[in-house]
């Protein structure tokens, strides 16, 4: 322990680990941290020399792993940890706080976990094992909290800098496409046949320093991962060299790795990535399409991916809603014509919301917005479970409802009940008859109504956003035009007589 050089993430490391739990329990340190220069080095081994109690340490790109045993004599484990947390984040301030890369100090995170003995009869690994993952998923959520907390303020600020907007003609499609799709992050990977010998591989990846993995493939379809890090740990074995040099890869190849479809979301393939055993937490992800090799995926380029996507959330959502604005919207529409299921989407626009903010001001119309919000989030999820549902604000007081939802026609009727029961308590008591519509003219009308554009899409017929966008536009103009809270049911494209299926 008297170096900065760290150890692998193996099972001999575990095993140490876990024969000292049960003196007294085993603590759990993890850090992200972007800049690895000299200065923080000496920094964080001026934080290692301190550490009375830390047993072992390793580290895996940006991530830095300690582990600390308590003895008898020391305070609790979790004030044991607390203490070291503390003082590592105050001695690694000091310097990345003056780093040439810029907010680093806020990009570094930091996660703790701790595991005492128990009588439940779970292993000691298993339990050492979920106190890792749990101290990471801590650091991960507070990458992602930071990086959305600072696009929400950059957020708020664009806000405020812009004119209030009113959308007219439907959703705007000029914002950027976002794949959601994990094949967009496929990067060329080696690959070998099954017959190919270790000592083939080994030479590989010795003239190619950059790269971490490869993969073994049968007829184009991936069978097995091998990790450059894990092969020369087994060859550096005592029986190593002998044992496998001159086997087939077969022999040592990962045959339970992680493969998934290039259409399936990055946020999905993250969760799943993450839910691994720790030794293969930074194994690389393979990707295939239609059941052959696409490529391969970084567990670094997943989380980046997933950060971004969580920044560029939080810069487009609604400052008033906080609900996705319309570039996300347009990613959804994109990926659920792409994923070819039918959906349907409702878009639901206020009328005489004019009037209701002239009549009791601006403050009372956005909690009329937030009011409408609520209504849109809470009935698609109870009657759904919330799955396949996604409410998004267009700005203004126009949104969109995408669901997968098997009655929509009896979704669209309860929104309406729904609104039109609560409604009446943002009149601050006053009984409404009467209303003025955008030309001045009065017009007989409890209050503000709610249209509903009702769009139905049989996955038959290819459309595109932009097909969605002007069909949601003609349904909306009819809506609107019918008397009270009321909605509309259409096709996506409008079916000409003689095309109906039969």
């Amino acid at each position: 322990m008297d170096d900065i050089g760290y150890g692998l993430l193996d099972r001999t490391m575990i095993h140490r680990i876990t024969e000292r739990w049960h003196h007294g329990g085993i603590g759990v340190i993890i850090m992200h941290l972007p800049v690895s220069g000299a200065a923080v080095l000496e920094a964080l081994q001026t934080w290692v020399t301190e550490q009375k109690r830390l047993i072992w340490r390793y580290r895996m790109e940006s991530d830095f792993f300690f582990f600390f045993q308590r003895s008898k004599s020391d305070e609790r484990l979790d004030l044991l940890l607390e203490n070291a947390v503390n003082t590592l984040r105050q001695q690694m301030m000091k310097v990345v706080s003056a780093a040439p890369e810029g907010r680093v100090q806020q990009r570094m995170a930091i996660g703790s976990a701790s595991v005492l003995p128990s009588g439940l009869g779970r292993s000691a690994e298993a339990m050492v094992y979920h106190a890792i993952k749990e101290a990471l998923v801590s650091v991960m959520r507070y990458r992602l909290r930071d990086e959305s907390a600072a696009a929400r303020e950059v957020s708020y600020q664009e806000a405020e800098a812009r004119p209030y907007l009113r959308v007219e003609n439907g959703l705007d499609y000029n914002d950027g496409d976002m794949s959601y799709s994990i094949g967009a992050l496929a990067k060329t990977i080696p690959t070998f046949r099954t017959s190919a010998r270790v000592s083939e591989v080994a030479r590989m990846f010795e003239e190619n320093q950059h790269l971490q993995g490869a993969i073994v493939v049968n007829q184009e379809r991936p069978v097995g991962l091998v990790m450059k890090e894990k092969m020369h740990q087994m060859l550096a074995g005592q029986f190593g060299l002998p044992l496998y040099w001159n086997r087939s890869i077969e022999k040592m190849m990962d045959d339970d790795a992680l493969v998934v479809d290039a259409e399936l979301p990055v946020e999905q393939v993250a969760q799943m990535a993450m839910g691994r055993d720790i030794s293969r937490l930074y194994d690389v992800v393979t990707i295939t399409r239609d059941g052959k090799l696409l490529g391969a995926a970084s567990i670094r380029s997943i989380l980046e991916c997933m950060t971004n996507l969580r920044t560029e959330e939080a810069r487009t959502a609604n400052p008033l809603t906080g609900l996705p604005g319309n570039g996300a919207i347009q990613r959804e529409i994109k990926r659920r014509i792409d994923a070819g299921k039918p959906f349907c989407m409702i878009y639901a626009d206020l009328d005489y919301f004019k009037w209701f903010n002239d009549c009791f001001g601006f403050s009372q119309g956005d909690e009329l917005i937030r009011f409408l919000a609520e209504v849109l989030q809470e009935i698609p999820g109870r009657e759904n479970g919330g799955k396949g549902d996604f409410v998004g604000h267009i700005g203004g007081d126009d949104f969109i409802v995408l669901s997968d939802h098997p009655q929509p026609e009896k979704l669209c009727i309860q929104i309406l009940e729904r609104f039109d029961g609560g409604v009446k308590f943002h009149y601050g008591g006053s009984d409404v008859s009467m209303v003025i519509d955008r030309s001045g003219n009065k017009v007989e009308q409890e209050g503000v109504s709610l249209s509903l554009s009702l769009l139905l899409w049989d996955a038959d017929c290819p459309i595109t956003p932009g097909i969605v966008s002007q069909a949601a536009a003609r349904l909306k103009k009819q809506a609107k035009a019918i008397k009270g809270s009321a909605y509309i049911s259409g096709e996506v494209i409008e079916k000409q007589p003689g095309e109906e299926r039969l």
